[in-house]
């Protein structure tokens, strides 16, 4: 019965890391693309080839180099799972927290397709449109420079959509020079400061990016909340996997 209970087991996790293995890898390629290969073809590897692995630790056990390097890779597959619950757990409280009442709206650049806005950024200019029209007196920084492809830069294409929507230019302020979010959030930090501003700032990004972007804010001496776009979901897995390497050089 134990042994039937265990095969249903490897089964069962084999195939949902398969299933999530095809996830991670619909319609592009990304480091999340990478991830999603080594983390979910691990396990089914793992499943499909469990009596030879657990032989191959009793070997390995049987001699002192052998019980180190058991214990030590151990150790690191410990550290890495613990890492990433850590990070999903903080990704997913992160993803809306609400301002009572905001004095500025930080809205971090995404792609721009010559002078439009792609899906993800258009989303993140909506979620970002909301907040402005709840807090009339909020002022907006939209930010992101010009990268490879794109003829304006992203936060122009923020300010017309905005205009477009009806918010006046006088609230808007572009911070058009960053090509990373830790720039994004420290020029918008320059230009908030200057104006007096440090705390009651919402972020409209992205759900899987917003804890990212709130650990820069914090750097940065800036007090966030955050509002947060839809990321399709067909692409979430991905995104979600990438944004866990890019958070280490934001943790440390």
């Amino acid at each position: 019965m134990s042994k039937i209970i265990s095969k249903f087991i490897r089964i069962t996790v084999s195939v949902t890391a398969l299933i999530l293995l095809v996830w991670s890898n619909l319609n592009f390629f990304t480091m999340g693309t990478i991830i999603g290969w080594i983390l979910f073809g691990s396990i089914i590897a793992l499943c499909v080839f469990w009596k030879k692995i657990c032989g191959l630790i009793r070997r390995l056990w049987s001699r002192i180099w052998g019980k180190i390097a058991v214990i030590a890779f151990g150790s690191i597959v410990a550290l890495a799972v613990g890492i990433s619950v850590f990070f999903s757990v903080n990704m997913a409280i992160y993803e809306e927290r609400p301002v009572e009442k905001a004095e500025a709206v930080i809205i971090l650049g995404c792609q721009v397709k010559g002078e439009e806005p792609s899906v993800m950024l258009k989303t993140r200019i909506e979620a970002g449109l909301s907040v402005l029209r709840e807090n009339p007196a909020a002022i907006c920084i939209a930010s992101g420079g010009k990268g490879n492809g794109e003829e304006i830069s992203e936060a122009e294409c923020i300010r017309r959509c905005l205009t477009e929507s009806g918010i006046d230019e006088s609230r808007i302020f572009l911070e058009d020079k960053s090509v990373s979010t830790e720039e994004n959030i420290r020029f918008s930090a320059e230009i908030l400061k200057e104006k007096g501003i440090s705390e009651n700032i919402v972020i409209s990004t992205n759900e899987f990016h917003q804890y990212r972007a709130y650990l820069y804010a914090r750097k940065y001496g800036l007090k966030t909340g955050s509002h947060s776009s839809k990321t399709r979901k067909s692409n979430l897995l991905n995104y979600w996997l990438r944004e866990q390497a890019a958070l280490l050089p934001a943790i440390f």
